[in-house]
């Protein structure tokens, strides 16, 4: 009940036994004045007794009104009772469930005595299974604790009824538990008992002790892992420092991190002179820091690789050309330089005796080419001497044909000549028909004896026309132009070796413009058939194809000679080789065709058995542009 209605039910009562009291009063002085026989009562008694009467009235009306209020305030004291009961029932229940709820928590509370006021079921079930001892209400729970642990708990339970709040982690039984204390106040914070809350902490304090061993097995790893970096750090700086090649790395802001023994000796330099420091203050050349401060961000930036060469001056004095490789090498997110200086002083010496070497080499070679071309063009004399017999025949053929026709041709022009003087004289005696009839004749004879020189003429321009091709400089340039032409210039040359005895086969195919040498082609070509046509002792055929065939132009050169010998066919292209007897020829001749194939990118193979000819097949590139 509120402080409020407390006071208003005082005043309630109050003034109900005053409002009883004054009509009690007022009929015991009207008994007493009616009593008074023979009594004159005065005017201001009789007034006194009517009032008293009127307000015992009203005291009368005023109590039944109280009293109905004083029953309204008891209604509502008692449902207000009930609400409070409940709530407490609420709390009782609330509260048993918080001390029920842990269920691996024992809980209990004491008073001042140590007896218990309060447990839960899991603390009344621990005593009886652990101490064999039953706990209930107004106990006194140390003589239910063993002898062994009695003298302990008192003085804990001494602690907290003097106001301490702690906890106590003890071992029983090979379990571990932790036990707190807490005092309990009353209104005027006086210690009346206290509580307390047990529960097992083994499985915490063994994973406690474990993380301990742990711990302590790890410190030993780190140590001994630690030990191990070092000495692999160690290892390393020894493998490094026994390197002769001029290691280093900076970080971003191109300060040295690394350095071996080689490097830190280039400069002059302690290793620890290094560390810590950058280019502008370990390099003497401002210049060359700055450039090398600015490759370093390049290189980390774009990851890109700077190799050079330069010649680096020792601090004795010596010199040494090193090249330098620097690239990006990243550790997690750290970006770092990796630079390598490798001591290449004999190679650059190496080097500038290879250059002159080179140099010498080249001379010689230049005298090789001079000679080779002398070869050559010794071969290719050997092969005009081999067609210079019918190559007279093939020139004095047609002159002769030419110079039998001069005669008629003179004596023809006379008569013209005469028969044009008559006419002018006007002295002839034959008709005008006979003269007209012969003076056609002679035009007729004059243009056939023409005709002749002119075919004889054309035939030695031909015959000369393929004999300066064949017999160009070496040194002419590739030219565009259409094999076909060159082989048939060729066999025009070789053709009056052929006589009546072998037959010349040819069948080509329409081929494109190629870039080649032509006079070189010939010669292959020629060194080719002359071989062909030796081959042939008696009668035979000479077959010559020409066609265009995956990217190439084939020329297949073939005869019915003797063929060539298995032992022979492997050699016959290597230089000076021949069969033939001394004086007959050089043993260049396919040696400098093969050369002339492989210049111009081709090749060219042999197919022969003894007896049954030879055939030799050419492949030349067509060339992007075909």
């Amino acid at each position: 009940m509120s402080p409020a209605r407390k006071r208003n039910l005082v005043i309630y009562i109050v003034g109900g036994v005053l409002m009883i009291t004054l009509p009690l009063f007022a009929v015991w002085m009207g008994s007493i004045v009616s009593g008074s026989e023979g009594t004159v009562i005065s005017d201001e008694l009789q007034f006194f007794r009517n009032a008293l009467l009127v307000a015992s009235a009203v005291a009368a009306v005023l109590l039944l009104v109280l009293y109905w209020h004083f029953q309204q305030l008891l209604s509502e004291y008692l449902q207000e009772k009930r609400k409070v009961e409940e709530k407490l029932e609420t709390y009782s229940a609330r509260l048993t469930s918080y001390i029920e709820s842990p269920e691996y928590v024992s809980i209990f509370s004491l008073d001042r005595d140590m007896c218990y006021t309060g447990f839960n079921s899991l603390h009344q079930k621990e005593m009886r299974l652990y101490f064999h001892a039953h706990a209930e209400e107004g106990a006194y729970i140390v003589d239910l604790l063993p002898q062994e642990v009695r003298e302990r708990t008192v003085r804990n339970f001494k602690r907290a009824l003097n106001g301490e709040h702690f906890s106590v982690t003890s071992l029983y039984n090979h379990r571990y538990y932790t036990q707190i204390f807490n005092p309990v106040y009353d209104d005027h914070d006086n210690v009346v008992g206290l509580t307390s809350n047990v529960f097992d902490v083994t499985d915490r304090i063994q994973a406690e002790q474990e993380l301990e061993n742990y711990k302590d097995q790890l410190e030993e790893l780190v140590r001994q892992r630690t030990a191990q970096l070092e000495e692999q750090s160690e290892f390393f700086q020894k493998i490094i420092d026994n390197l002769p090649n001029l290691i280093f790395v900076r970080d971003a802001q191109s300060k040295y991190v690394l350095v071996n023994q080689a490097m830190a000796d280039s400069f002059g330099l302690k290793i620890e002179e290094f560390i810590g420091r950058t280019i502008a203050e370990t390099h003497q050349n401002a210049e060359d820091a700055e450039k090398f401060a600015a490759e370093d961000v390049e290189i980390l930036a774009n990851n890109k690789t700077v190799e050079e060469e330069s010649l680096h001056k020792y601090p004795d004095g010596s010199e040494k050309w090193l090249f330098l490789s620097k690239r990006r090498m990243q550790i997690g997110a750290e970006k770092y330089l990796l630079g390598v200086h490798n001591d290449i002083t004999n190679l650059k010496q190496t080097e500038f005796k290879l250059l002159e070497a080179n140099h010498e080499l080249q001379q010689t070679l230049n005298r090789l080419r001079a000679t080779q071309m002398r070869l050559i063009e010794s071969e290719k004399m050997a092969s005009l001497g081999q067609l210079t017999a019918g190559l007279a025949h093939e020139i004095n053929n047609p002159i002769n044909y030419v110079a039998g026709n001069i005669g008629p041709i003179r004596r023809d022009l006379g008569e013209l000549k005469e028969f044009l003087i008559s006419l002018n004289n006007n002295h002839h005696e034959q008709s005008p028909a006979v003269e007209t009839q012969n003076f056609e004749l002679l035009f007729d004879e004059l243009d056939s004896l023409l005709e002749g020189v002119n075919e004889g003429a054309d035939r030695v321009k031909t015959l000369m026309n393929d004999l300066n091709t064949f017999s160009l400089p070496e040194g002419a340039k590739k030219v565009y132009c259409d094999v076909n032409d060159s082989l048939k210039s060729t066999i025009n040359l070789v053709r009056h070796h052929l006589k009546d005895r072998i037959r010349l086969e040819l069948d080509f195919g329409e081929l494109p413009d190629i870039l080649c040498n032509p006079q070189q082609l010939s010669q292959v070509f020629l060194n080719i058939l002359n071989n062909a046509i030796q081959a042939i002792t008696h009668e035979g055929v000479i077959t010559v194809k020409t066609k265009r065939k995956d990217g190439h132009v084939v020329i297949e050169l073939s005869d019915t000679g003797h063929g060539i010998s298995k032992e022979h066919i492997n050699k016959i292209f290597d230089p000076f080789f021949t069969t033939k007897e001394v004086g007959e020829g050089t043993g260049l001749g396919l040696s400098i065709s093969y050369r002339i194939i492989e210049e111009h990118k081709g090749k060219i193979e042999v197919y022969s058995a003894p007896g049954k000819g030879a055939r030799f097949r050419i492949f030349l590139p067509l060339g992007s542009d075909s």
